[in-house]
């Protein structure tokens, strides 16, 4: 922590459910984008509401004062940022205020910086990855040793997948990491009771390397939900992606991208009711007659839900 860091007052904004779901998807996405300055102005503002569970707030300090101390000069663009005139009003770069430094290239020195600082950086770092629960931390932590020039990160990686029964999401964090590096072939690892292989440059960098079958279900649920209800859309679109990462390399998640235009439609039905029931907006049956579920595709349908439940419970 720096000494910059002070918890954030308090002020009379209450966070209601859905706006939590809003807001949490938001932090991801920052985080995921290396976006480090709003995310640190995301939280300070978040931290200022009411309405969340001591649980999350103390995740989110948490996860504040790390980035405080993990980007310095994130914390201080931060404060360039109103977060309590809401997300439409934070400023937006152009191309000819963008630094010539990427933020790879910030990241890649601040993680030597901080090597030659502590010769054991990069062991702390690893040792974070199999500490606890998944949280946004160990995101970062991916990010940080995606730009480590270092070359034993390569074994350190694969030496943690294959000995480690991570968290999917983060196993699937490690493949993209290990293919940013260059890193190719054959790795197998353990997920649960199963054992998993995969082809290292095969991991999907983002939602477009995904199958266009194991994209369809989300696209079909966009078609049908984008005009009336944009909410749902959108929060099916990030389940969906979430349930790739999570069931990726598995059995399931090869016969996914085999399926049928008709198999599609029963695996939307599923991801529209279970959205539909967190956002309460429409019933199992008006749902079924949107995607065309017959007695035929029910037992697909029915798999299909509680394969999206059992995903939602795991990552919870």
């Amino acid at each position: 922590m720096t000494e910059d860091y002070k918890e954030p007052a308090k002020n009379k904004v209450i966070l209601f459910p859905k706006t939590h779901d809003y807001y949490q998807i938001e932090l991801t996405r920052m985080l995921e984008s290396e976006r480090y300055g709003e995310a640190i102005a995301l939280l300070q503002f978040l931290l200022t509401c009411d309405g969340e569970d001591e649980r999350i707030r103390e995740e989110w300090d948490a996860l504040l004062q790390w980035l405080v101390s993990a980007f310095p000069e994130a914390e201080r663009a931060a404060r360039d940022l109103n977060m309590a005139e809401g997300i439409a009003s934070w400023p937006e770069s152009t191309p000819e205020e963008e630094s010539e430094e990427t933020e790879q290239d910030i990241l890649r020195r601040q993680f030597q910086q901080k090597l030659n600082a502590d010769g054991q950086y990069t062991e702390r770092l690893f040792a974070t990855l199999v500490e606890g629960e998944m949280d946004d931390r160990k995101l970062l932590i991916l990010e940080q040793l995606a730009a480590a020039e270092d070359l034993g990160v390569d074994e350190a990686l694969a030496k943690l997948l294959k000995e480690e029964n991570l968290n999917s999401l983060l196993q699937f964090g490690i493949l993209q990491v290990m293919k940013r590096r260059g890193m190719h072939g054959e790795i197998r690892f353990p997920r649960g009771q199963e054992s998993l292989v995969v082809q290292i440059e095969d991991t999907p960098l983002d939602n477009s390397g995904f199958p266009e079958a194991a994209k369809a279900p989300a696209v079909r649920v966009n078609e049908a939900a984008s005009v009336r209800e944009p909410s749902l859309a959108y929060f099916a679109q990030e389940i969906w992606q979430q349930y790739l990462k999570h069931i990726y390399g598995s059995p399931s998640y090869e016969q996914l991208c085999g399926h049928r235009q008709e198999d599609s439609n029963a695996w939307a039905a599923a991801l529209h009711f279970i959205v539909a029931r967190m956002l309460r907006v429409d019933e199992e049956v008006e749902v079924k007659q949107l995607y065309g579920i017959t007695n035929e595709l029910r037992v697909q349908y029915e798999l299909a839900l509680r394969s999206l439940n059992r995903s939602l419970r795991v990552q919870s």
